[in-house]
């Protein structure tokens, strides 16, 4: 199997599992949402990332001392700007809804965290015939998370809410989607932290596991904030003692979820030049993938419309499209 073949099925699996990640959080039994985050964020954005430095990365975490500060703050701070991109994921669809949240989010995420790294880090390869199609694949991608976000829409009730607080939640949305692809800059933008992983003895395909520590803890510094402030306003503290159930619910988030982004960590070591492009593109498209199909498995489309059922069905085809267009960039 090719490199770029076996980048590409690792994009594809991560996506798969970060789609399915959030299922737990319907089975929740006594928790609340702040309960329950708490626990994913300590084991997705410290404990295991740090585990998984220890064991692969020869020399952890001393071989920090290495790296310049300067080497350290990108990571560091893209990875702070996309923790504060979760936190108002959340909020934004409380006022807007699943579906014309996570589209907007996503599809902005999506567009800037593909972009972005070619724009700058990949300036001399823009007029290549392989930029070029991943550009195209990123115009389907939109169009694909668009209708896919519209038929969400569709099968939705109206909400009551005022077009005051629409439009607050709509640019909650838009700056969340414009952070949210600052988790792959931080590992774009990692490569000080990667190089001394490696000369400290690690492998080129896991040193980028160098670089996650210091991404995840810049993420879990607004996560945390944000998840304390709930549990101090809602006096929730004391219902963390309740139910072994829910905390292995929410121990289950957190590891697909930095499964998945492990996963994907390595995939753009295999995709030759455009990996952290056209990675991360694939790895979003699988991730809308999945979650739409989930939803279609557990049950939240069975009253659907026929026309938001067609409407999915055409979002869908043209994100595999995309998919398969953002591959053939990679060659």
């Amino acid at each position: 199997m090719s490199g770029n073949l076996v980048g590409i099925v690792l994009a594809l699996l991560g996506g798969l599992l970060v789609g399915n990640c959030m299922l737990p959080l319907k089975r929740l039994r006594v928790w609340p949402w702040e309960c329950a985050w708490l626990i994913f964020s300590l084991i997705s954005l410290l404990i295991v990332p740090c585990l998984i430095a220890i064991l692969i990365v020869p020399e952890w975490p001393r071989m920090y001392v290495s790296i310049p500060l300067a080497g350290l703050l990108p990571s560091l701070l893209f990875g702070f700007g996309w923790g504060i991109a979760q936190v108002l994921f959340g909020i934004s669809v409380v006022r807007l809804g699943m579906a014309l949240g996570f589209t907007i989010i996503v599809g902005l995420g999506t567009v800037f965290g593909t972009l972005v790294p070619l724009v700058v880090r990949h300036r001399g390869e823009l007029a290549s015939g392989s930029s070029e199609t991943l550009i195209a694949s990123c115009a389907l991608m939109i169009l694909g998370i668009t209708l896919s976000g519209y038929a969400g829409k569709l099968r939705e009730r109206p909400t009551q809410e005022g077009s005051q607080h629409y439009f607050a939640g709509l640019i909650i949305a838009i700056v969340s989607g414009v952070l949210s692809a600052m988790l792959n800059l931080s590992l774009a933008f990692g490569d000080p932290i990667a190089h001394a992983a490696v000369q400290h003895g690690a492998g080129a395909a896991t040193a980028v596991f160098a670089v996650w520590p210091v991404a995840l803890c810049g993420g879990l510094i607004p996560n945390l904030a944000y998840t304390v402030y709930l549990l101090q306003k809602n006096h929730s503290w004391k219902m963390l003692k309740h139910t072994a159930g829910d905390a292995f619910l929410s121990l289950l988030m957190g590891l697909l979820w930095i499964g998945a982004v492990a996963i994907y960590g390595v995939s753009t070591r295999y995709m030759g030049k455009l990996g952290d492009a056209a990675g991360w593109a694939i790895y979003q498209i699988a991730m809308v993938l999945t979650a739409n199909l989930s939803g279609i498995v557990t049950g939240e489309w069975k009253a659907a419309s026929r026309r938001s059922l067609v409407m999915l069905g055409f979002g869908v085809l043209i994100l595999v499209v995309a998919t398969i267009t953002t591959a053939l960039s990679t060659r």
